[in-house]
């Protein structure tokens, strides 16, 4: 990823992960209580990811006035399910929309990843039960940022840090 910020928020979560199987040991309670937590970062971080790829964008080819009302549209976005990264990117170009939305679909589940991470979010928001692991959450953040990589490139950034 090339913004600082995700990365330093991805390695935020990814140390947390690790340190949870430490922490935890064999108490299958806590890790099940500690991949709620870490569902919730989850969904914050992709939240994050929308405004951090498309701001720079924005900022790099519009008028001061266009850039600001973009970004204040692009932070306020909450709980963003696979199909609202797919209407942004069409938002930006068509053709962007339809290629997400094939990453999306292919074989790798990467849809599936972020749409749980975000239906989990508002189980566990709201009190609902899930049975969300942390080995799950890890395992659709990893799809996630296959996600956010790609539109990075979509919007031409090299995925160097």
């Amino acid at each position: 990823m090339k913004s600082r910020q995700l990365n330093s928020q991805y390695q935020k979560i990814t140390q947390l992960i690790k340190n949870t199987g430490i922490s935890c040991g064999d108490n299958i309670e806590l890790q099940g209580h500690w991949g709620k937590y870490i569902c919730i970062l989850a969904a914050g971080f992709l939240e994050n990811a929308i405004s951090e790829v498309y701001i720079p964008l924005v900022n790099s080819s519009s008028s001061p006035t266009v850039s600001n009302f973009t970004q204040k549209i692009l932070e306020k976005i909450q709980n963003p399910k696979s199909s609202k990264f797919i209407e942004i990117a069409q938002s930006f170009k068509k053709e962007w929309g339809e290629e997400l939305e094939l990453f999306l679909s292919d074989e790798n589940n990467r849809k599936d990843a972020i749409d749980s991470i975000m239906r989990n979010r508002h189980l566990i928001a709201h009190g609902k039960n899930t049975s969300i692991s942390v080995v799950q959450v890890k395992e659709f953040l990893d799809k996630s940022v296959e996600v956010i990589d790609y539109i990075e490139t979509q919007c031409g950034y090299n995925n160097s840090s």
